[in-house]
């Protein structure tokens, strides 16, 4: 049902948002937020993979059924390939979800945050270097910045807990670094 809503809500905000905040509705963090909120209610990984990849799924179906109400069209090859990014997606987005659950340090404290946290970081930087003349940079800047907290907050919660900061922190950093970089870079080959 969220990834219904989400994605029906995407399809209209593309009419309601203005110019700065656009992107929004043309941006996978939303439903990359989704799916990895929802994945979090799981502790069991595969249970956790399953559900982010039926939101983001559902986010597609929900994406295309309110263009259909809103008189538009959907190409059949659109539908097929973002449900196609749902099957890729969904299942690292549904156990990093699981994981941010986990006590150990080197999975709920650095590997669960880095992964969604390098979803939005990596689009970011792939649309302010490839896309940036077509969008307005605020929304991308915005979403750089919410991944940046991500981190952020993933290593204050390391050095709070006491979760081996010395070795949690760069799994974490590094981490986000390696999503962010095969986001942006798979970005480009889509």
């Amino acid at each position: 049902m969220v990834g219904l809503i989400v994605g029906a809500l995407t399809a209209y905000a593309q009419g309601w948002l203005s110019d700065d905040l656009g992107s929004l509705a043309n941006s996978a963090g939303p439903w990359s937020l989704a799916a990895f909120g929802i994945a979090m209610i799981s502790r069991r990984p595969a249970i956790a993979a399953l559900w982010a990849t039926l939101v983001l799924g559902a986010c597609e179906v929900g994406y295309a059924i309110a263009t259909s109400v809103r008189g538009r069209s959907n190409a059949t090859s659109t539908v097929v390939f973002w449900l196609t990014a749902a099957v890729l997606a969904g299942p690292p987005l549904g156990v990093a979800g699981a994981w941010t659950r986990q006590r150990r340090w080197w999975l709920g404290a650095s590997a669960g945050p880095a992964v969604l946290a390098g979803v939005l970081i990596g689009e970011p930087i792939y649309a302010l270097s490839t896309i940036a003349d077509t969008t307005t940079p605020a929304y991308w800047v915005g979403e750089l910045l919410v991944g940046t907290a991500v981190v952020v907050i993933a290593c204050v919660r390391i050095v709070r807990r006491d979760l081996r900061p010395a070795l949690a922190i760069p799994v974490c950093v590094g981490s986000t670094i390696l999503v962010a970089t095969v986001v942006a870079i798979t970005a480009r080959l889509a």
